[in-house]
């Protein structure tokens, strides 16, 4: 491959600092470089970008390929600044998606067996088993059925968790069943001990987890959250939870990151909070990934992780 200037695009992070080494050692044919230090704007036809300001994009008219150092696409789908025929690309990869369904798994096991109540217990010396709950009794739903979605919903079902994930279409995949529409939506609220969101975000699902979703819920079910903080109503949540539907709550994801100090989440007993830590990417890999979608945009092909800007993902 010939040389490619990969323009590095983020209000948040140094992305050349944090992914330079690993491109440097195995893809030396692209060139990590910072705005500040692009000698000609027009020559830049490839980005490297995670939370990209309103103005990022300006600089570069002749950009065809912005390749997303996550999953998470909205903060791209929706960018004022970005032209609507430049091709979007996002990192999917399995140690990604295995560490998020791990992570969720914790969760779901910790709550089907109680286990964060053995901790005062243990202060008291106190031997009392609390749960005994089988995972054949225990259903599971998952809003989302795409990589991440997916993954976590057949780690669930291995370990003999009933599991129904809301999808697009109706379907049934490997002893998972797939609802979608009101309809299903509402089955996954009512029936689910614990409910895991891994949507996209998008038109469609900003704001699916409000009051009316909680209302159904069952007054035993948790609710995690592992997508992203425009999918959750923070006001609503908190009121349901006063309710007791749900019962709890576990959110890695806000509508603001990091979660303000003041914030009523930190002190709520029935809320965990978690950093946004579900499923960090490692550099290697995911530097690896966009090499090799930059190789087949290149070819003229698709490069993997291609976003459908029509659907939001």
């Amino acid at each position: 491959m010939e040389t490619i200037e990969l323009v590095c695009l983020c209000d948040d992070y140094d992305l050349k600092g944090i992914f330079g080494s690993a491109f440097e050692k195995a893809h030396p044919w692209i060139i990590l470089i910072n705005p500040a230090d692009v000698s000609d704007p027009l020559a830049i036809h490839h980005a490297f970008a995670f939370s990209p300001g309103p103005d990022a994009f300006k600089p570069y008219p002749n950009l065809r390929l912005v390749s997303c150092a996550g999953a998470g696409v909205d903060a791209f789908v929706h960018h004022p600044g970005l032209a609507p025929d430049v091709v979007i690309s996002r990192v999917k990869l399995e140690e990604q998606a295995e560490m998020i369904a791990g992570f969720a798994i914790w969760h779901i096991i910790g709550w089907q067996r109680k286990l964060l109540e053995y901790p005062a217990q243990q202060k008291l010396k106190e031997w009392s088993p609390i749960n005994r709950t089988a995972p054949s009794t225990f259903p599971v739903g998952i809003l989302g059925f795409g990589h991440m979605g997916g993954t976590l919903a057949r780690r669930l079902h291995d370990l003999g968790f009933p599991t129904t994930a809301y999808g697009s279409t109706p379907r049934h995949d490997g002893g998972i069943d797939i609802v979608s529409g009101k309809e299903g939506l509402e089955r996954i609220a009512t029936t689910s001990r614990a409910i895991v969101n891994l949507l996209p975000l998008s038109n469609a699902t900003t704001g699916i987890l409000s009051a009316a979703f909680y209302s159904k819920m069952r007054d035993d079910a948790i609710i995690i959250n592992l997508g992203r903080g425009g999918h959750l109503s923070e006001p609503d949540l908190i009121t349901a939870l006063e309710k007791g539907r749900p019962a709890a709550a576990a959110l890695d994801t806000f509508a603001s990151e990091p979660l303000p100090k003041d914030h009523p989440f930190w002190a709520h007993d029935k809320i965990m909070v978690t950093p946004h830590v579900a499923g960090d990417a490692e550099q290697t890999g995911v530097a690896k990934f966009v090499a090799n979608g930059i190789k087949q945009f290149e070819r003229g092909e698709r490069p993997a992780g291609f976003v459908d800007r029509d659907r939001g993902y």
